[in-house]
């Protein structure tokens, strides 16, 4: 089954990771994988404002995923080392999808999910140019096993951004990831997702 998701305010906020630390965040049988030469892992927002579930209409709702990226079968992807939307959103769960329900506002320049110990305010600057894996990956995630589904972005334009004032990622800093550089960011106004559901086991 084929979800499209319209989204508003993407954010993506990738800090530079001890490869060993990843290592011990994974499924048994995968491996860190270098994006443009580093070892990071990233924190993704967004506000979806619609889309369909196959032919039903999906409710707005927000959402928050950190992941590691993995090479998974000769393909990037992604491990989600945790993935909360807001209540409309958690009819994804019923599919499989691994969310849980957290407290998330996502607004041009800001991100929050206090509950979460979360937040991040920037300023968008110039044009950029992401990385392949901002576009097209497999998505991984354990639930006995590992189970993968295929994402998509597409009509994104992609723009460097600067923190502004304090960052906070709790839920990293709880995964034992030092955090002490600040992101790098990478901004889009407006995208579309495609997710290929419902997610397959592959271990």
């Amino acid at each position: 089954m084929l979800a499209t998701l319209r989204v508003r305010d993407v954010v993506l906020a990738s800090w530079p990771a001890d490869v060993e630390r990843i290592a011990r965040t994974l499924p048994a049988g995968l491996r860190p994988a270098e994006v443009e030469g580093r070892h990071i892992v990233s924190a993704a927002t967004f506000r979806c404002t619609g889309g369909t579930l196959g032919r039903l209409p999906l409710p707005p709702f927000s959402q928050l995923n950190l992941h590691a990226y993995v090479e998974h079968r000769g393909e990037p992807g992604v491990v989600f080392l945790a993935s909360r939307v807001t209540w409309p959103g958690m009819g994804g769960a019923l599919l499989g999808a691994p969310y849980r329900p957290a407290r998330i506002r996502v607004r041009p320049g800001r991100v929050e999910a206090p509950g979460l110990g979360f937040s991040l305010a920037y300023e968008p600057r110039e044009p950029a140019t992401p990385s392949p894996v901002t576009e097209r990956l497999v998505a991984l995630y354990e639930a006995a096993g590992v189970r993968a589904f295929r994402v998509r972005r597409r009509r994104a334009v992609w723009h460097a951004a600067v923190p502004v004032g304090e960052v906070r990622a709790d839920p990293l800093l709880a995964l034992g990831f030092d955090l002490s550089d600040l992101p790098a960011l990478l901004v889009a106004g407006r995208a579309e997702f495609q997710v290929e559901l419902p997610p397959r086991r592959v271990s």
